[in-house]
């Protein structure tokens, strides 16, 4: 006589598996999967999706809730030993094919080609199926202790491997930036180790339902003290923070209102610099040492650039004009954004203002929006900046999605982070607390001025010094902070990714013991 999940695979199970929760499934219905009828099978698996499709939608859209994800994957975990293999893969593929689709209109919004938001659905979907098929091989062999470590390390690989092609945007760790002990592991292993930790939680409690009696309690306790650990761990880091030995008063600008947005010619975008100027005066005189600008302010172009579509657009030197002087006069530092047109290509670039009034550096941006940036050429060099109070470094937007970029700048022992931004008000929040997390990997301070989002200031734990909304109205927006400026050398800025590298080599062992089971399976 076979066990439910035997009759599934056509092989017989362990002894696991025959006194496994699976049983409590299958035993009233003859004790066999293949028994149950279609209707039953239907609805489980209809189930499933709808919970672990509904969970993954709330909990990583725009605003998610960080514990929800936690458990999203719980329901088809607990389905898939019990049905088909192919039955298992499809409901996989549909459940998180459809919680992407909480992505598709911010998609639309900054105008993704239809194919590649597409393929974004479809892929989440492919790589979640096989996490989820990798999770059941092991399961209805009656490895628990392999089930259990086989979703988290396949999934982490998968989102490792993702990044290297579109950033790290979506990845589960960013889920859970308000979760700030777990975010604490960021220090030690990057945002891998956190989207381990979360992915593993509803393996194990899979695992552990579908396990043997004599499994279960063993199986409890270790992966119970794993999370005592890592929480113990990130309360103690959150306590044990090192007091600053400097500190300097920053200033944020945001202005994003009608033409405001992107001036359109010379006029508009000198009235605009203006603006921000007499706003740097006003800061400075409450106490700012450093005024932070958003993002592409607008389009300045080289002398002898001023022809056919750039005729009327602003020249370079006349902007760094309006600052040099603006930064003199009231004695700060001015970090501005612009889009630079040159004979060599267009540039996205943040330009740093002396107190004296002179330019002292210029950073271009390296990671570039598809589409919205098509005509924008990336940069390939970091700005750091020896000041008084520390180590000060620039990057914009997109770049802090990155994790090489502000390794480089931990390397340098940078203890202060400016970055110009564009966010699109939908996102402000999501993409604009992805950048905690370099802080957090890395060992610095963040400030962020965003276009149509926040102005924002973290620590090096990831907790939020100040923030303000700069979405909606038709005011300039301003912010006054005093942050620390202070390196915490981390583990994660010497050692880098070898966390992922760890479940990459992680997903051949277990693909070697699946296919060397396999083989025996076969052979008997």
């Amino acid at each position: 006589m076979c066990t439910g999940i035997s009759c599934c695979t056509g092989r017989a199970a362990s002894a696991w598996t025959k006194r496994s929760f699976a049983s409590l499934f299958t035993v009233p219905f003859g004790g066999c999967c293949m028994a149950w009828s279609r209707k039953l099978r239907a609805f489980a698996l209809f189930s499933a999706v709808v919970l672990t499709a509904a969970g993954y939608f709330v909990s990583s859209g725009l605003e998610p809730v960080w514990w929800l994800v936690w458990v999203a994957p719980l329901p088809l975990l607990l389905v898939a030993p019990v049905v088909r293999g192919w039955e298992a893969l499809g409901a996989a593929w549909i459940a998180r094919s459809a919680a992407m689709l909480v992505f598709w209109q911010y998609w639309r919004g900054i105008m993704l080609p239809l194919w590649l938001s597409v393929a974004m659905v479809a892929l989440a979907g492919a790589c979640f199926a096989l996490a989820v098929m990798a999770y059941r091989s092991f399961a209805v062999k009656g490895y628990a202790w392999l089930a259990a470590l086989a979703f988290p390390v396949v999934s982490v690989a998968e989102e490792y491997l993702l990044s290297l092609w579109q950033g790290t945007f979506g990845n589960t760790g960013y889920t859970q930036l308000k979760n700030l002990p777990v975010l604490q592991l960021a220090a030690i292993s990057g945002l891998w180790g956190i989207g381990f930790a979360v992915t593993l939680f509803g393996a194990v409690v899979a695992a552990v339902v579908h396990a043997a009696p004599r499994q279960r309690a063993r199986l409890g306790i270790a992966f119970a003290a794993f999370y005592v650990c890592v929480f113990s761990f990130g309360e103690l880091r959150l306590h044990k923070t090192p007091d600053a030995l400097h500190s300097v008063v920053v200033g944020l600008v945001e202005s994003h209102a009608g033409a405001d947005m992107f001036p359109r010619d010379a006029r508009s975008m000198m009235d605009l610099l203006q603006r921000y100027a007499g706003q740097a005066q006003v800061l400075a005189d409450r106490g700012a040492q450093i005024v932070v600008l958003p993002e592409m302010t607008g389009l300045v172009v080289d002398p002898g650039m001023t022809n056919g579509l750039l005729k009327d657009q602003l020249l370079s030197p006349a902007a760094d004009g309006v600052f040099e002087e603006a930064a003199r006069r009231a004695h700060v530092q001015i970090l501005l954004g612009v889009e630079h047109a040159t004979e060599r290509g267009s540039f996205n670039e943040g330009r740093l203002y002396s107190a004296a009034g002179t330019i002292e550096t210029v950073y271009r941006k390296h990671h570039l929006v598809p589409v919205l940036e098509g005509r924008t050429s990336p940069g390939d060099g970091i700005s750091v900046l020896s000041q008084p109070a520390g180590e000060i470094g620039i990057e914009i937007c997109r770049d802090m999605d990155y994790p090489e970029l502000a390794r480089r700048y931990g390397h340098r022992q940078v203890g202060l982070i400016l970055a110009p931004a564009w966010d699109q008000g939908v996102d402000a929040l999501w993409h604009g607390h992805m950048s905690l997390m370099r802080a957090v990997e890395d060992g610095f301070t963040l400030v962020r001025d965003a276009k149509v989002g926040f102005l924002t200031a973290s620590d090096d734990r990831g907790r939020i010094l100040a923030e303000e909304s700069a979405v909606g109205g038709n005011a300039l927006h301003t912010m006054l902070v005093s942050v620390p400026v202070r390196h915490d050398a981390t583990v994660y800025q010497a050692w880098g990714d070898w966390f992922a590298w760890v479940d990459l080599a992680g997903v051949m062992v277990l693909g070697w013991v699946g296919l060397r089971e396999w083989g025996i399976g076969n052979r008997e």
